[in-house]
């Protein structure tokens, strides 16, 4: 603040006399400066601004900027009391930056306008001054790293049995934010905290090919009326059916036309497409084909994006080995380093006693199992098989034992009375050809009480819908799975756990490294090859994640 000096002749004398009158002038010219000059010298400064409301932000959450609901408020102010509270998106150039890369996350199944995109255009505007632009930049960039690293719908919302938490052990929100904030290029910065793995970038692949079906009008439904059409036949459903395999890259464009015949080259191309459907492969284009056909891109796009979120569940910080179920697909499959070294058909829970998705630790293996039969069985099988005289127990070589560990005679217990809550018994089934493990088990302690295992009903791994069990899941082909799991491990070789097997005696033996087990529900997965395969929603969990997915996204809870 700059004073004038007021001359003494002008306003201090008059006919040689002294005027009180221009003294007051003075003082109060003087007076309304020195005022001036405090007010300046105590207007905040940016980082002092941002403090401010940092505070206000740690003292109400909820507290709105720009009009708008922050999503990450601990990350924002732990970010900002790292750096002193200086600015952080203060150029043009960053917060352009940070626009591109809201915006980019739309080919990841997100959706741009969740992250205050539009508030943003306008107050980029403003920077470097606008403290509210500061806030929600940081905000918006804070959402973006966590919904795209770990996902934007926390799974225990939809699943309470959900025990995955990518978060846990993860480094704090606010750190990766500095790191995007520093790096040259945060666009790339943030492309480089997504899942780094070929399930997820298959995914991803696969969302803008339909995406692109559903830009260029998808494809036409094909009639449902009429019988199922065999190899060799002739319908006039058929022209559609070559137009709907080509959209796809079932059928090669350049496949000569057949008309309303149908030959070997589109048979070969119907079967790819039950291949990729996990639809039984034999070339006969019935209802269930067609009604996998008549989805649209659109909704094939949305169940891409609802897969993506799930894989963004699991993939963050996950090894490079472990087993991986995937529920609706009925396959179990042996990742090591990135790769999908084996894999076998599974059954899995009924839709009354569904398989829950979760994470645990394989540690040990035990051939020739005995069974012993989880109150879930004893309630509703069990018993109510006693109680009809179907004698369940005598059927299914069941031994029965009090609490002492002493054998009962079925005979002595009151069955039409017996209740699962107060049953003072545990009933016991011997390994044997007909034990309902099989003769191997693989267990990975869990609060479910579920695990892999083989089975004497090898007929089920024929069925399409394979949804058969009472929880558990079993293994078409578990001795493999055990010498793969076994490789490597002393003297444990494919020849030696035969030799196990054969004599009938049971025996545990723990891996050496306990390795991850992830039950997942895929809908939509991909092969190690690249290849798109699509599971029907056995257990029509894909619609209430995608109406999660598709509204306003939860603001973090508090730390």
């Amino acid at each position: 603040m700059r004073f004038s000096v007021i001359p003494w002749r002008v306003c201090c004398r008059h006919r040689g006399t002294f005027r009180l009158s221009h003294v007051s002038e003075w003082i109060g010219i003087a007076a309304f400066a020195l005022a001036a000059a405090a007010a300046a010298a105590q207007a905040p400064t940016p980082s002092e601004a941002l403090r401010d409301r940092v505070e206000q932000i740690h003292d109400a959450p909820k507290t709105l900027v720009a009009g708008e609901r922050l999503l990450e408020p601990d990350a924002v102010a732990h970010f900002f009391e790292a750096r002193a509270f200086m600015p952080a998106w203060s150029s043009p150039g960053a917060a352009a930056q940070i626009l591109d890369a809201i915006r980019a996350i739309e080919a990841d199944g997100l959706t741009p306008a969740d992250y205050h995109l539009a508030r943003l255009e306008t107050l980029a505007k403003g920077l470097p001054a606008d403290i509210d632009a500061e806030l929600l930049f940081t905000d918006a960039v804070a959402a973006v790293i966590d919904h795209v690293k770990y996902g934007k719908v926390r799974p225990i919302a939809l699943d309470r049995r959900w025990n995955v938490d990518p978060r846990a052990g993860a480094p704090p929100l606010e750190s990766l934010i500095a790191d995007v904030a520093a790096a040259g290029s945060p666009p790339a910065a943030i492309e480089g905290l997504k899942p780094n793995h070929f399930i997820y970038t298959g995914l991803k692949q696969a969302l803008a090919r339909y995406r692109g079906y559903e830009a260029r009008g998808g494809w036409p439904a094909i009639p449902l009326k009429g019988p199922s059409i065999k190899p060799g036949a002739s319908d006039a459903r058929m022209p559609i059916i070559r137009q709907r395999l080509v959209a796809t890259g079932d059928l090669d464009a350049k496949t000569p036309d057949t008309g309303e015949a149908y030959g070997d080259v589109v048979r070969s191309a119907v079967q790819k497409f039950q291949e990729r459907h996990r639809l039984a492969a034999d070339g006969a284009i019935g209802r269930t084909t067609l009604d996998a056909m008549n989805v649209s891109a659109a909704a094939r796009a949305d169940q891409v994006r609802a897969n993506m979120e799930r894989a963004r569940w699991v993939l963050a910080g996950r090894g490079d080995s472990f087993v991986l179920v995937n529920l609706p697909a009925f396959k179990v499959y042996l990742i090591r380093n990135q790769k999908n070294v084996w894999e076998s058909r599974t059954v899995i829970g009924q839709n009354a006693r569904q398989t829950p998705a979760f994470r645990a630790e394989m540690r040990y293996i035990v051939f020739n199992p005995d069974w012993t039969v989880p109150p879930t069985i004893l309630a509703k099988d069990v018993l109510e098989s006693m109680r009809k005289g179907e004698n369940a127990v005598a059927r299914k070589r069941l031994t029965i034992y009090d609490r002492q560990g002493k054998a009962v005679d079925p005979s002595t217990i009151d069955w039409p009375t017996a209740d699962a809550r107060s049953f003072p018994y545990t009933l016991r089934q011997a390994p044997g050809d007909d034990n309902a493990l099989g003769r191997v088990k693989f267990i990975f302690p869990n609060e479910h009480s579920i695990f892999l295992h083989d089975t004497p009903h090898r007929d089920l791994f024929s069925q399409d819908k394979r949804t058969f069990s009472s929880g558990c899941i079993r293994v078409e082909n578990p001795l493999e799975l055990a010498a793969a799991l076994l490789q490597g491990q002393d003297d444990w070789t494919p020849e030696k756990i035969k030799q196990v097997v054969d004599s009938g005696k049971s025996e545990t033996v723990f891996l050496k490294t306990p390795l991850p087990v992830v039950i997942v529900y895929w809908t939509v997965s991909v092969g190690a090859t690249g290849e798109l395969h699509v599971a029907r929603d056995v257990y029509l969990r894909d619609p209430p994640l995608l109406h999660a997915l598709n509204g306003a996204p939860v603001p973090a809870p508090p730390r």
